[in-house]
């Protein structure tokens, strides 16, 4: 079980590098940082993921007395709705091409590049599905693998 936080931050610059500092200084590992502007630009939504073990409470209190951080708020994996995405690249053989689009299919995973040697698949789902799934084009020779962190709001 991770933990999450999320973060309201001035969307300023200075502030991602002062917040992943301090983390970094305490030995807080971050398992995946996202960050993207909210609907009032002047604001910024962090979401970071924690490795297991780490106390999010004495992390959030360390968040707190840094300049520009309006609000912190920790969740269990459990009390948050987690969505990750993900760019694929497969090598596309004639003998497994039917194989990789139909496990594509299965998945809900979309095919964005389609060529004589490759596939290239978006998925957009739970962490643990997008590992699912990665595990699954493993044998058929992935050649690149790009996950965007994980995106969470609070249930």
């Amino acid at each position: 079980m991770f933990k999450i936080i999320i973060a309201t931050v001035a969307n300023k610059a200075g502030v991602l590098n002062r917040v992943s500092s301090l983390l970094r200084r305490r030995n807080f590992n971050i398992i995946s940082l996202t960050v993207a502007p909210m609907i009032d630009k002047n604001f910024s939504k962090m979401i970071i993921r924690l490795e297991v073990g780490v106390d999010s409470v004495q992390v959030s209190k360390h968040l707190h007395k840094i300049v520009n951080v309006i609000k912190v708020s920790s969740y269990d994996e459990s009390d948050v709705i987690l969505y990750e995405s993900l760019f694929l690249q497969v090598n596309a053989t004639r003998a497994f091409r039917s194989e990789i689009l139909q496990f594509g299919t299965i998945y809900g995973a979309n095919i964005v590049c389609l060529d004589e040697k490759n596939i290239a698949f978006q998925y957009s789902a739970h962490p643990d599905k997008i590992d699912e799934f990665i595990e699954i084009m493993l044998p058929f020779g992935i050649k690149d693998v790009v996950r965007s962190g994980v995106i969470a709001i609070g249930k």
